[in-house]
This record gives C-alpha cells, structure tokens and sequence, in this order.
C-alpha cells in the first residue's frame, strides 16, 4: 500500500505526535482505514487452528442503502488437533445462518470482533470441512460506496474494497491475518451496465433478468486474506497487453481523459521489473482500477491494484505530477507482498521497503543515474525528518495501522539499497531470485531474507540486520578531514555521534571515501570501517587532494556531518548530483554567484531547486537578485514552483512583484495557484483582491485555483470576501474531503466575528453539512463550526455529543472540541470551562450506566431464553 504525499506526510505527523504521548502511532480515520485500536503488548503472529483453503464470496451490493449481503464460504482442514471451535473475525455482521459440509453446526456467538461457530463434534485433524454463513452488513470501513446520494456524480457510482491491514472483518467473515494463504472467488451481483473487477480471472458475466449482471472472479492461486479484492461501478477501460499478460486501466467516466496519463508506464514497469527480478509475473492478469476518495495512494490487492483518483492529473501540470512511482511501488507489490506476504505486521517492511525500492530501481531505468539517486537522497529526508529510533522490525505497535511509517517504507528500502550496495548488482539479484523461488506463495520473517543473502553469498549479515532491522535509529556521523604534507597522507577521523540507547547502538559499517588527485584520471577510492565511537583513518595519496568525497556513490543510510575546504566545494559543484546538492547544503553568502550560477545553468532540476532555496536564505540584496535573475526561463515546473516558493519566504517589493509578473503568464495551474496562495501577504492591495475575486469565480482541475483563492483570502482576513466565498461553495460541492476542510475552515475564520453580521449565513452553510453522507465532509463542517465561534451553533453541535456508541468517533470528538472551543470563547472561559469538563464527566457516568443496563438486559434475556424454550 502507498500513500498519497498528502496523506503520507499528515499521517507521519499524526504518528509522530502519537508517539510522543504512548509510544505507540498514529492514527486518523480520515487518512486510514479504522480507529486506532491501541491494543498493549508485544505482538505476535497468529496461532494458526485450521488451514483455510478456500473463500468465496457470493455478495450483492445495495447502492441506495449502502450495504451488502450474500454468503461467505470457507472450506478448511484442522491442521494438528481436532477443532471444536472455528473462530473468524467480523465486526458488525448481522448473521442470518450458518451451514456446514462436513460437520454439523451446534450453535454460534457472535461478540464485538469474532463469530465463533462451534461444532457438535470435533473436527478431526486433515478433515475437510466448510461452512457458509449468510449474512448482511452497512460497514463502517473495509467496503465504501461512492454514489449519487454522497454528493458523487450518478455516472460514477462505485463501491470498493481496501482490506489492509485488517479491514475485510467489517464485510465479510474471515481469517483476517497475513500468515494464512488461500485460494479465493468474488461473485457480485451489480445493477446492469456496471462492471465488477476482483482477483484471478473472470469466469462468467452473467445477466440476471433486465437490470443486474453477475460476475464471478476466481483467484486460483493463494493469497492472504487482506489482498482480496472487489470493486464495481462504472468504469472507462483502458487496455494493453505485458507480452501475453492482460493489462487494462479503469477510471470512473468523469474521469477518462486522465487515464492514458496513469497508463502510460505499466506494460515497461512489469517488462523492467521481469527482467531486474529475475521472476516472470506470477498472476493471471494485472487490472488498475481508480476509486473515488480512495483512502490511500494505492493497495495491491492480488493481480488487480485500486488507487486513488485524487492521483490522476492533467497533462497541462508538467513535471509537478506523474503516475509512475505510484504504478511502479503498487507493481512492485506484486512480487513483494503478494507473492510472498509478511508472516505478521512487524515484518512489513518485507512487503512495503521492497515496492518502494524497486519504484527507486525503475527510476534509475526510466529517468536515469542522477534520478535514482535523487530518489534515494528524498528517501533518506523521510527518514531523517522522522527521527524514528525504533526498529525496523517492531513488535510492540499497538495496532497494525502504526507500521506503515518511514521505518517500512524509506528506510526500508534503503536498507536493501545497502545490502544491493555490498553484494554488487548482480550478486544481490541472485539473492533476491532466490528468496522469491524459495519462499513463493508463503508467508516470510525478516530472518528468511537474511537465511538466503547468506547462503547464496557465503556473507555473514547477522550484524548487518540486527543494526538496521532489529536496532534502531540512523548513524549520525561527523566527520573532519586533515592533510600531511610531510607524509603525504590523508586523514579522515570519524565520530559516531547519535544518542545511544537500548535501541541505538554503535553502528559498524563500511564508509566508502573518494579522494580527486590532480594527475589522475579518476578519483581514488577507500573504504573505513567504521565500528568505533570515534577513530582516525589515514590514506597515502600522491598528492594532495582537491576534493574529499565521504560515501560519493551514495550507498550508505547516515546523517553525516562533512565541511570540506572552500576550494573543494566549488569543486564539489563539478561533481555529481549528490555531491552538487550536499555542496549547496553548505554554501553561503561567499558563493551567491556560484548557487545563481547552478540556479541557471545545473542540468537537474532539483539541484536548481535546492540553490533557489540556499539563495532566500541568504539576508543579502545580490542574493535575492540572483533568486529573481533565475526565475525565468526555467524549463522544469518542478523548478518553477520551489522558485515560487522561495520568492514567497522573501516577501520583499522586488519578490512580489517577480511572482505578480510570474502569474501573468503561467500556464501550469499548479504553480498558478502557488503564487496566488502568497497573495494573502498582500492585504488590501486592490489590484491583488480584483484578482483573487475574478480565480475565485472561475474554474480549475479540482478546483485548485479556486481554493487557493480562497486559501489567500483567509490569510489576508478580509471579511468582505465572505458573500463570495459563501456564494461559490455551493458550485464546488465535488471538492476533495481535506479541500473542503480548507474551504469551510477560510470562511468560517473570516465570519468569527460577531461584528461582521455575516455569522448567520455562514452558520446555517455550515450546519446543512453536518448531515452530508460524506464523511470528510461532516468532519470539515463540524471542525469550521469551531473555527466560527458562533454560541448559536451550539444548539447544533451539542446533540452530537450524546451518542451511546462506544467506538473511536472522529466527527464527535470534533464536535466536542468545537464545542469546548466556542464555550471558552464566551464570558468568563475558566468556569465554563470548569462547568463543561463537569457536563463531560456526567455524560460519560450515563454512558457508562446505560453500557451496564444494556449489559444486564442481554444477560436477562439469555437466562429467560432456555426457561421459555423449556415451556413449549
């Protein structure tokens, strides 16, 4: 599974402040799938009472009700024992019956995430059995529908499953754990016209009368439960063929014009990875389905990905926006995660350091050296910005949701970019082949991938992989260069500097070093073994260098501190992209003509990127001089819109003027609504609100310019933007769930003053929200009510708060902050404050009681039910 950036970056920042509190992660129902259920304890993985064999699933979906029903049926073996008992998880599951092949059922009990169906006799050990179990369900996550009656357009109605990491439970009863494979099929049955997409290949299309069609998916080959997949709806298809392997691309209708954009690299990626690999691709067909508000990047259910059509773009949008390291990381899963699975989730980054390596891998084919190694150089930012010094390999999360962070993801693939970097290209492929064949169609440990390096390489790694799998942190590295002339000798002394706990130890690792000599053609090369909190390295040169190289090929995962001489960082600037940008890294005010230089002329967009930023930082008028000079005639967007971004940090006359002039002849909209966005440091300037007045009433993709207008309006606070504002909204009602919490939140700030007499509207917009079908939107509204601090949305907000649900709610704890925010709004806040925290508490004593009295009615009922039964 991956993230979108967007959803990554907040779902690190959530998981970070969680981490702070509990030790534990994150998590926020808007960027994934469940409420956090923070279970204490190490985990384990799962005993395993019986080998499920097979699923399949005979469901019809209800658009208009937003349920499913149908039967779900599991054959299986008791593996060593006789078993009384089978056990599947469900969450919310109304059961009708239950049958059985093979035994009989004696009763079942369903409690808040089991269905436990118990046999009149043992099963014995190697027997095969199987029960079907009728049932319905509205799920809360697992299944999404996306319809009219949600705001969605009617040709675009859709449902769809996301299973990862233990999501299927709230649709359908099952083994809901990654250490069981089995074989699978999907029968749906769908109003005629719609398509159904699932795992294997399609075995019938089938109508049923006039207006429904049946279709039945059959996955043969075995999978892990949360890799199962449906999804249907109406669909524009693509397709292509990966030599006799079926490729399509399905996007909802509305979007059709963007799905060649997100086609455009499956068939190379799958031939690319083939061939890297060393594995022919192992499923029968690869299908990318684009869902509506997907709550993730992408996840790559067996044989047919789902990813999100936030992601797709227009072609107008440049460099700023591509598909194939979306296409790529899911790919890549297909192999890594599907073929072979994590036995349990402390192992993920088997399956998720692996996609996102191999989206690195495929970089460096499709774009070349200096992008693969700009790619990794952005994968070590995630790491060293995360300051994560837990273990890769973690057992103490307290829900499954908490792994997918930077330890699985960036670090993860940088620690296989190490192990690639010490065996050799071809040494690791081998490797990799080989763990693959071996381990095809079952469940791996991080030890099981360790176990084949070893043998096909005759290498010991049992350091390696306790330092970077089973340790934690990063090496932090400072690092001091000497020259002795007399002896003709280099010398390198490093110093381990990181904080060493439990977690972090002392790294050893192999620190290679490049030292260019004046007379030789090509710079000499050393490696240091480091292994020491501090030692001196010495290397005999014939002469002095002219640049010092720590790690030039860039195949070590460190934060290392390096300053080498003037003179060499100028040199550095010759050298390749790494060594160009850790060279800007250093640059100051002595070298404003050298980043302007780079600015200009450097043929990598991010290395012109990275001097832009080194120039506004830079508190001299020749380097905001060089900024301007080389905003212009910059090829690359991605280059255009750090340029942006970087005028905007000086907010001089002379930079907001550039940026005026900038967006009167910028056709890439993103970067329009960039440079409209820094307009709301620009209050009261006539020209600027006639502008953002005329963005805000017209039309973008996504409506992105006009939110960034409305973004703008917000930071100028000007309150006679508000009729506008309020005005547009309503024509905006397909914004993205985080879109339109920007915009309710904008307008609701600018109307929080009673003053203004402009709260009413703004209330009665708002408060219409909170029945939207749409979950994000509600969200949205009952956060901006806060945001509004109007005391008469509190005859709104307050019902809300009396709901006897138990369950992690984020709308209600919304609205018990915005709630608490208005009241401490209000005269004399430290008693109301006081009084709310009292209303509070009693509302949670009656919560609890009526849990009790709802407690005591069932037992009731259970101890009357046999006494009734007896008197028939």
């Amino acid at each position: 599974m991956r993230l979108s950036p967007f959803l990554l970056a907040a779902a690190l920042l959530t998981l970070n402040a969680a981490a702070d509190s509990t030790e534990c992660l994150h998590c926020n129902k808007h960027l994934l799938p469940q409420p956090l259920k923070l279970i204490p304890g190490r985990k384990y993985a799962r005993d395993r009472r019986a080998d499920i064999l097979h699923v399949k699933l005979n469901v019809t979906p209800d658009f208009a009700r937003r349920t499913v029903s149908g039967t779900a049926a599991l054959r299986f073996k008791p593996i060593a024992l006789p078993l009384e008992k089978l056990e599947l998880d469900a969450v919310d599951l109304k059961i009708a019956s239950i049958t059985a092949e093979g035994a009989t059922v004696a009763e079942h009990q369903v409690t808040d995430d089991k269905l436990i169906i118990t046999f009149a006799k043992a099963i014995a050990a190697d027997t095969e059995a199987a029960v079907t179990i009728t049932y319905s369900a509205q799920p809360e996550h697992g299944l999404y529908f996306r319809t009219p009656e949600m705001g969605y357009k009617a040709g675009d109605t859709q449902v769809w499953s996301q299973g990862e990491a233990e999501e299927h439970r709230f649709w359908f009863p099952s083994y809901d754990y990654p250490n069981e494979r089995f074989t699978s099929e999907v029968i749906c049955h769908v109003p005629k016209g719609m398509q159904v997409v699932s795992n294997g290949t399609l075995q019938s299309e089938k109508p049923e009368g006039e207006k429904a069609t049946a279709f039945h998916w059959l996955q043969d080959k075995p999978h892990v439960n949360y890799l199962i997949a449906m999804a249907a709806g109406y669909f524009h298809k693509l397709e292509d063929k990966a030599g006799s392997l079926p490729l399509a691309m399905l996007v909802p209708p509305s979007h059709a014009e963007r799905a060649a954009n997100a086609f455009a690299d499956t068939r190379k990626i799958i031939e690319f990875y083939q061939k890297e690999i060393g594995v022919p691709f192992a499923w029968d067909k690869y299908y990318q389905v684009y869902c509506l508000d997907f709550i993730a990047g992408g996840m790559e259910n067996t044989s047919c990905t789902f990813e999100a059509v936030d992601m797709l773009y227009n072609s107008d949008t440049e460099q700023l926006r591509s598909l194939h390291e979306l296409d790529a990381h899911e790919t890549a899963h297909q192999w890594f995660g599907d073929l072979v699975t994590c036995r349990d989730w402390s192992h993920l980054w088997l399956n998720e350091g692996f996609a996102s390596y191999y989206t690195v891998l495929y970089e460096g084919e499709k774009l070349g050296a200096d992008a693969m190694k700009y790619a990794m150089w952005k994968e070590a930012q995630q790491v060293f910005m995360a300051n994560d010094t837990r273990p890769i390999v973690w057992k103490d999360y307290g829900d499954p949701m908490q792994q997918f962070d930077s330890r699985a993801y960036p670090k993860g693939a940088w620690v296989l970019h190490m192990l690639r970097s010490q065996l050799g290209a071809d040494l690791y492929r081998k490797c990799i082949k080989t763990y693959l064949e071996r381990h095809r169609s079952s469940i791996v440990r991080t030890e099981d991938l360790q176990d084949i390096i070893e043998e096909v390489s005759g290498l010991s790694f049992d350091q390696f992989f306790d330092q970077w799998l089973f340790h934690g942190g990063v090496p932090e590295l400072k690092i001091d260069y000497a020259w002795d002339a007399a002896s003709k000798q280099a010398r390198i002394s490093v110093r381990q500097t990181q904080k060493l706990s439990e977690q972090v130890r002392l790294f050893r690792l192999p620190l290679p070093l490049g030292f260019t000599v004046p007379g030789q053609k090509e710079p000499l090369r050393f490696t240091a073994d480091v292994r020491k909190e501090a030692e001196d390295f010495y290397f005999h040169l014939p002469a002095q260098p002219e640049l010092v190289r720590v790690d030039p090929d860039y195949t070590v995962l460190a934060k290392i501190a390096f300053n080498p001489p003037g003179p060499m960082l100028e040199k550095q600037l010759q050298s390749d992209v790494i060594g160009r940008l850790l060279a800007i890294s250093t640059l100051d005010d002595k070298h404003i003509d050298q980043l302007g230089k780079a600015l200009r002329e450097d043929n990598f967009y991010a290395v012109r990127a990275e001097a832009a930023k080194a120039l506004a930082k830079i508190p001299e008028p020749k380097a905001r001089a060089a900024l301007i000079a080389g905003s212009s005639n910059q090829p690359d967007a991605r280059t255009r819109r750090t340029i942006v971004q970087s005028l905007a940090a000086l907010n001089t006359p002379e930079s907001k003027e550039t940026l005026w002039k900038m967006a009167q002849s910028e056709k890439n909209p993103d970067i329009l609504a960039s440079i409209i966005e820094t307009w709301g440091a620009r209050p009261g300037e006539p020209e600027v609100s006639k502008a953002l007045r005329n963005y805000l009433a017209g039309t973008s993709f996504n409506h992105s310019i006009q939110l960034a207008a409305i973004r703008a309006l917000r930071a100028q606070d000007d309150e006679s933007a508000i009729p506008e504002v309020l005005a547009r909204l309503p024509a905006l009602n397909d914004l993205r769930g985080r879109d339109a919490g920007a915009a309710f939140d904008a307008v609701a700030f600018l109307a929080r003053r009673p003053t203004n007499g402009q709260r009413d509207g703004v209330r009665e917009f708002l408060s219409s929200k909170l029945s939207d079908p749409r979950h994000d939107w509600r969200l949205a509204s009952t956060k901006a009510l806060g945001t509004l601090r109007d005391p008469k949305a509190l005859a709104v907000l307050e019902p809300m708060l009396r709901s006897s649900n138990d369950r992690i709610d984020p709308v209600r704890e919304a609205a018990a902050k915005s709630v608490q925010d208005i009241r401490a709004d209000l005269e004399s806040p430290a008693d109301l404050k006081k009084l709310w925290d009292r209303v509070q508490q009693l509302q949670k004593q009656s919560e609890d009681q009526q849990r009790e009295l709802d407690t005591l009615k069932k037992k009731s009922q259970a101890a009357a039910a046999p006494e009734k039964k007896a008197g028939k």
